[in-house]
């Protein structure tokens, strides 16, 4: 693939390129009636994104920082995805333009409302009346995953050979002592230290159970604002790092979303509506029912893993990338995992299995290293 690939519109070849159009920022006076690009704002990635103005067509300009393959973030992989999801029937943008001369991906504009948008209310109750709307976009999203890992046709895809197998797991729950406890606490902890030796005992084990998992195809990053709402269906968007992974992962990081407070009650509601129509499909496919038991289990696994990896990205992003405003979602993070419901399971003692990892995490919200954290993230936020 080189120079401009246009994808027919009304028979129309666009040719779309960024140097084409004037370029504006968000706070800028748009005092022009000329076709124009404005700077919206983007993701935590190194991607810009703009919205053309002033002309018929509705589009968003997608500009990675350099044309290449390879995987995460680059836009080889966001078109292989593109093209898979595509043919699995999944509701996605639609590709307008290819320009790869200037490393962009030209898309319809699916508008300016995420699943966060929708949310109203401080926190997401399924007893509050007023969280009945947003509750259905949960189960709509939910139910969109099923389709992802059962679909209908059998179809390869960029993900198929990437996993979420030990050394991936590992590997992310290490970012959160490289990154955020070393990092951004500046704290020394390391294998050979004996007093924290414990907790990478403990992120071995967890990373080998979730690793003996069952893998089907995982969005990877699946939250509230890389869901989008348009006349009232689910779009979704920033999937370009895929990858094969429990049926739980998905859901663990939608319905334990470092950005949303969510009552205890409606995050067991969403998990007992995602297993059941993950049965339902499963049944089609003549395989195996999976108990409420396993699958609470790997949920709270999953959960565990998923949390710790956010916490980690929010130290990464602080103390690399000078975006600060994450961290404020450290502490309700924190929380989230602090809650005897994501350490209690039926039949499996959480605590006693990774005592180390759940005493760290004490330690954090209230404990030894509690106070130090709350100067730390004052500190930055407010000297931004």
């Amino acid at each position: 693939m080189n120079g401009i690939l246009s994808i027919d519109m009304e028979s129309d070849q666009l040719m779309l390129r960024i140097h084409d159009f004037k370029i504006i920022n968000s706070d800028q006076d748009i005092s022009t009636q000329e076709p124009t690009l404005i700077l919206i704002a983007g993701d935590a990635s190194d991607r810009k994104f703009f919205r053309l103005l002033n002309d018929p067509k509705s589009l968003i300009c997608m500009q990675f920082p350099k044309w290449e393959g390879g995987y995460g973030g680059d836009p080889i992989s966001w078109i292989g995805m593109h093209n898979a999801l595509s043919k699995m029937e999944l509701p996605i943008p639609k590709i307008v333009e290819i320009d790869e001369t200037n490393a962009c991906i030209w898309t319809e504009d699916l508008g300016d409302t995420f699943l966060s948008s929708a949310l109203k209310e401080e926190i997401l109750d399924i007893n509050n009346p007023k969280c009945e709307n947003v509750i259905r976009y949960y189960k709509d999203s939910l139910k969109l995953l099923i389709k992802a890992q059962y679909p209908i046709v059998k179809i390869d895809h960029p993900a198929i050979q990437r996993f979420f197998d030990f050394e991936k797991l590992y590997y992310e729950l290490n970012f959160f002592v490289t990154h955020f406890l070393n990092g951004f606490m500046q704290l020394s902890i390391s294998e050979e230290n004996e007093i924290y030796s414990g907790i990478f005992e403990d992120m071995r084990l967890l990373s080998n159970r979730l690793d003996n998992c069952e893998k089907v195809l995982c969005h990877r990053d699946y939250h509230v604002r890389n869901i989008m709402i348009k006349d009232d269906k689910i779009y979704w968007i920033d999937f370009q790092d895929a990858r094969m992974g429990p049926h739980s992962y998905d859901v663990v990081s939608l319905v334990r979303d470092s950005y949303v407070k969510i009552t205890w009650e409606t995050r067991k509601e969403l998990f007992a509506y995602f297993l059941t129509e993950l049965n339902i499909a499963r049944k089609k496919c003549n395989k195996k029912i999976i108990s409420e038991s396993d699958f609470n289990l790997e949920v709270l696994l999953m959960g565990l893993q998923r949390n710790i990896k956010a916490i980690g990205s929010f130290g990464y992003l602080a103390t690399k990338k000078g975006k600060c405003n994450y961290l404020k979602y450290v502490k309700q993070t924190l929380e989230i995992l602090n809650s005897e419901f994501a350490q209690i399971h039926e039949e499996t003692n959480l605590k006693m299995m990774l005592p180390h990892l759940f005493k760290l995490i004490d330690n954090l919200y209230k404990g030894e290293f509690s106070e130090k954290l709350d100067m730390l993230i004052h500190k930055h936020i407010t000297d931004r």
